[in-house]
């Protein structure tokens, strides 16, 4: 049956890799439902929810979740809750049951166990020694005491094989994913009948001041008359308090009325670029001319650098002459680049959007990328390009950057006596140079 086009895209853009412990069957089976759902099926666990076993669920790795994840989206025809599928269903609170005598053990409690006793690296068929169970009381891994945890492992769960492990798992996720969702919908009632009952209770019929209060006019503005005569009646109470008061009153009201506050949002780029305490440092880095800064691209250099993509934008260091007027002193206001300090932050959030990393992140791959967007795209998307610096190789360039009138020739110099030989990635001294120039 041919899928309908809402279910064709159940997982657009998602990635997924199926792990190599699941059964050949069950990994062919979950790869047809994810690429004829939209989905894309990935070579690598780098940036991919992977998918795994019942017994392999783990909730240190939330990014783990079982194959059943995959057959109930598609069985529903909507996109289930990854968590749910995880180990993260075992941090949930156990059912509290009252004390009257010995509480029997459940399939969930079993699987809490069997979970709690390989997050310490439990092997089948090997003791847990009872220190393990004093722990799992303290975080309440069950309602059980640790010796009751101690013997029922011991007797019932130590020497269950790794099918039978799959199988008390794979029934104890599904009873706690049912329990959770019912508990869900039960809150989710709750609030409605909640919301419902607070609205019948709000009165319906206009108050007293309401109702005597006069009509006013369906216009834009208040009427002046009322303005007027309020503003009359506020002077006639300032008089009464002292004429220095009345002075001060009577150039408010005369004002312009001020300013409704609201959320403004500006990008940590645009916040460092207004502080002039900072932006000395920022203008020698980022500066644009006003003829490239109106195309939105980041202005070339005398020696660019390099790029997968001609079209990509690349934060590269001006050259020398343009940076001669900086001085140590706080630079004016007018100076600023807020174009090009918009246009940074644009990149930024692009790379962000497109990677699914935060700001530090793209900032540091910007940085150890000489700020070539490409470059950094490609690793923060889980690559390791080849011209990529780390910070033991820019501690080789410390002597280079601290001499300001450094030049090829000298650079050339230095990589033919060896003195970059310990770099992780061999470089020539055009590149080295390029590195220099953005370090200043």
């Amino acid at each position: 049956m041919t899928p309908s086009p809402s279910t064709s895209t159940l997982f657009r853009s998602l990635k997924f890799y199926p792990t190599r412990t699941l059964a050949r069957e069950v990994a062919d089976e979950v790869q047809d439902l994810i690429e004829r759902h939209g989905g894309v099926v990935s070579a690598s666990p780098v940036g991919a929810t992977q998918l795994v076993d019942y017994e392999k669920l783990d909730s240190r790795r939330p990014e783990w979740v079982s194959v059943d994840f995959i057959k109930d989206s598609v069985a529903s025809g909507t996109l289930q809750d990854p968590q749910k599928y995880s180990g993260l269903v075992f941090n949930s609170r156990p059912i509290q049951l009252p004390i009257k005598a010995r509480a029997r053990y459940s399939i969930e409690d079993d699987a809490r166990l069997l979970h709690f006793a390989k997050l310490r690296g439990w092997k089948s068929m090997n003791p847990m020694p009872p220190s393990a169970w004093k722990d799992a009381e303290r975080v309440q891994v069950t309602s059980h005491t640790w010796q009751s945890m101690y013997e029922h492992f011991k007797k019932q769960l130590q020497s269950k094989t790794p099918k039978e492990q799959r199988a008390i798992m794979s029934k104890a996720v599904v009873a706690i994913r049912t329990r959770l969702q019912s508990q869900e919908a039960t809150e989710e009632e709750k609030q409605v009948q909640a919301t419902s009952t607070a609205e019948a209770a709000s009165p319906t019929t206009p108050t007293v001041a309401a109702r005597e209060a006069p009509p006013t006019p369906a216009t834009s503005s208040p009427p002046r008359s009322q303005i007027g005569k309020k503003a009359r009646q506020k002077r006639k109470r300032v008089v009464e308090s002292s004429p220095d008061d009345e002075e001060k009153i009577a150039e408010s009201i005369d004002d312009d009325p001020p300013e409704v506050p609201g959320v403004n949002f500006r990008s940590a780029w645009t916040e460092v670029a207004m502080d002039p305490r900072r932006r000395k440092y920022l203008l020698p880095f980022f500066h644009v001319s006003e003829e490239e800064g109106s195309r939105g691209n980041v202005p070339d250099t005398d020696e660019p650098v390099e790029s997968s993509h001609g079209d990509e934008p690349v934060i590269e260091v001006p050259a020398h002459e343009g940076n001669a007027g900086i001085t140590g002193k706080e630079q004016p206001a007018r100076e600023v680049n807020v174009r090009f300090a918009t246009e940074t932050a644009k990149f930024i959030c692009q790379l962000q959007l497109e990677t699914n990393q935060d700001t530090t992140c793209v900032v540091h791959a910007l940085y150890y990328c000489s700020g070539n967007t490409n470059m950094a795209r490609a690793f923060l998307k889980g690559a390791s390009p080849e011209g990529m610096w780390s910070p033991d190789d820019d501690l080789l360039l410390v002597n280079l950057v601290a001499d300001e009138d450094i030049d090829r020739s000298a650079v050339a110099a230095a990589v033919d006596r060896g003195d970059f030989a310990s770099m992780q990635t061999p470089r020539d001294a055009d590149e080295i140079l390029a590195r220099v120039q953005f370090l200043r």
